[in-house]
């Protein structure tokens, strides 16, 4: 089976290679799914949804070292942060009343992921994560914008949105990657950490049953939906996977090995904007690389 330079760009990034900066642009030139990627979205983004396409183009792209050498990725960028950034944080419709926990936290990882220099503005998208995102049942978000607690069901009501709880931690995660972080951060990150471990990682306190039945579904990488592959991810980041609480969620990844050795994405979100890494329901490359860093294999 044909892999991509792409993965193999990232495998040896993940092994600490080094590689000089003409290779990198060679084997990224080189990539089938690079080209993919920067296929314009057919959305304009003048729109929170056309906004919403070049972010996950983005989101793709930082899950592969050095693409923000390519100088179409440094124009999406830069007009990402244009057309969202607040003070307050990260907004698709560039207002307070559109800030979302989810985007404003994959934002701030993007910046970070994709070698920003602004660190204020990371810090902005960090601010707002400490200031307002809830990481317990019944805590009150002080937040005014209006969608926060309005839009796809509310993010903050009596129980927060377990997806903006992963997507916070993993940004306070890449922050604490790169720079001195403050007691009041990883106090938070401590907070959030805990929160998802009580849930087993991905279950109802209530029943146990998963807390959506996609958070249980192969795919990668991930839009706002998150599932155990990114959850498992998050929790090795921050030496938690020999907590028993993990357990359930590294049988349920153990238990999806295909015959061939190998695991599969299950599914496809986003079809309009989303570039799949691999194909589903086929042997995938991507995902199996990812998954075998979790179970250490």
């Amino acid at each position: 089976m044909k892999i991509d330079p792409a993965l193999t760009l990232k495998k040896d990034f993940d092994q600490g290679k080094n590689v000089s900066i003409k290779k990198v642009k060679k084997i990224l030139n080189e990539s089938e799914l690079i080209n993919k990627l920067l296929a314009e979205p057919k959305q304009k983004p003048r729109t929170f949804v056309g906004l919403r396409a070049y972010e996950w183009r983005l989101l793709e792209l930082s899950e592969i070292p050095y693409t923000y050498t390519l100088n179409k990725v440094k124009r999406w960028l830069n007009m990402l942060i244009e057309k969202s950034y607040i003070k307050e944080g990260f907004s698709l419709t560039g207002d307070k009343d559109g800030l979302l926990s989810c985007h404003n936290s994959m934002i701030t990882s993007i910046l970070m992921k994709m070698n920003y220099d602004d660190k204020d503005l990371i810090d902005a998208g960090i601010s707002w994560i400490i200031k307002y995102q809830s990481t317990s049942r019944g805590e009150e978000c002080r937040w005014t914008g209006k969608n926060l607690f309005t839009k796809y069901g509310g993010c903050m009501k009596k129980t927060p949105c377990f997806y903006g709880v992963v997507k916070s931690m993993i940004t306070l995660t890449e922050y604490k990657k790169r720079f001195d972080v403050s007691k009041e951060v990883q106090n938070k990150l401590n907070q959030g950490l805990e929160y998802i471990l009580d849930h087993k990682v991905y279950k109802k306190l209530s029943t146990g049953e998963p807390i959506e039945s996609s958070i249980i579904k192969n795919f990668y990488p991930y839009t706002y939906r998150s599932n155990i592959i990114e959850i498992l991810s998050l929790l090795k980041a921050n030496d938690l996977l020999d907590d028993e609480r993990c357990n359930d969620a590294m049988d349920v990844l153990r238990q999806k090995r295909r015959d061939d050795g190998f695991w599969q994405a299950d599914i496809s979100y986003m079809k309009t904007a989303w570039v799949d890494f691999d194909t589903p329901q086929k042997p995938g490359q991507w995902i199996s690389y990812v998954i075998k860093d979790i179970l250490n294999e």
